[in-house]
């Protein structure tokens, strides 16, 4: 699976090629982690998402991440969160996360 991320203004998007049912519910929970902190993020960056839309885009899973007001997302940071969550799923289902920008 790979994914790419790509900053538009104070936005996030990140497209995830090759996303399953399965992971879908693993972009839920980093969509859902902004406000609960259940999940132990290396970067702690999911605490400054505000808002997280989830579309599909063809074969691929897309996520719009906006900012909580006064704060502002790192690319990396991001970047890093998801490696984190979605290294976890892979690992699980015997895949291989391959970031890329």
């Amino acid at each position: 699976m790979d994914f790419r991320i790509e900053k538009h203004g104070d936005e996030l998007r990140v497209r995830i090629e090759g996303a399953t049912r399965g992971e879908q519910e693993v972009f839920d929970r980093v969509c859902a982690c902004r406000g609960q902190s259940w999940w132990s993020c290396p970067s702690g960056e999911c605490a400054k998402i505000g808002a997280c839309d989830t579309r599909r885009d063809g074969d691929a899973t897309v996520l719009a991440l906006t900012p909580r007001p006064g704060e502002a997302l790192s690319v990396s940071g991001v970047e890093e969160c998801l490696r984190y969550v979605l290294a976890d799923s892979a690992g699980a289902q015997s895949g291989s996360v391959t970031p890329t920008r």
